[in-house]
């Protein structure tokens, strides 16, 4: 596995040592990060939550889910694609889940005694933080998922016309 994707690695103290000189060598002022930032920056570094693999996830999660909800219509060839406003919301759902299921036990073990309405507080911070600084993710990744549900819908369109084809008389 590679050192990008090891969700479970810590930087160890020379690491962290390493970039600190680095940083007092380049001249730069260090100064203390708020827990929000620590926290921010884990998510980001750690969990990769806004990577490549990440995102292209959230992109293949909502073309099955809209190709499963409107199945019915596909078969019966009334299949509408979703305007990007409509794909940008089931992205955004998605995202939003993804977001919870990574971030809440990373809060959790950061802040083992916050109670459950201040880990949910500080999850629609972060949220809300995270919406407005990836704009650009979150408008890559619903044009990925349109053309990802386009690819699939085309295959599952020429796999029911070959299954019409084949039994009816």
């Amino acid at each position: 596995m590679s050192g990008e994707n090891d969700f479970e690695r810590e930087l160890d103290e020379k690491e962290e040592d390493a970039d600190f000189e680095a940083e007092m060598e380049a001249g730069a002022e260090v100064k203390e990060e708020s827990p929000e930032e620590v926290l921010a920056n884990k998510i980001v570094t750690y969990y990769g939550y806004f990577g490549e693999y990440s995102l292209k996830g959230i992109a293949k999660t909502c073309a099955k889910l809209i190709i499963s909800e409107r199945y019915r219509d596909l078969c019966f060839e009334n299949f509408d694609f979703p305007t990007q406003e409509e794909m940008k919301d089931w992205v955004l759902e998605e995202m939003k889940q993804n977001f919870d299921e990574k971030v809440v036990p990373l809060i959790e073990q950061t802040y083992p005694n916050m109670s459950e309405d201040d880990i949910e507080a500080e999850v629609a911070k972060l949220e809300k933080k995270y919406e407005k600084e990836h704009e650009e993710q979150l408008m890559s990744t619903t044009k990925a998922a349109l053309k990802e549900l386009r690819i699939r819908v085309r295959a599952l369109q020429k796999e029911l016309n070959a299954l019409k084809r084949k039994y009816t008389i």
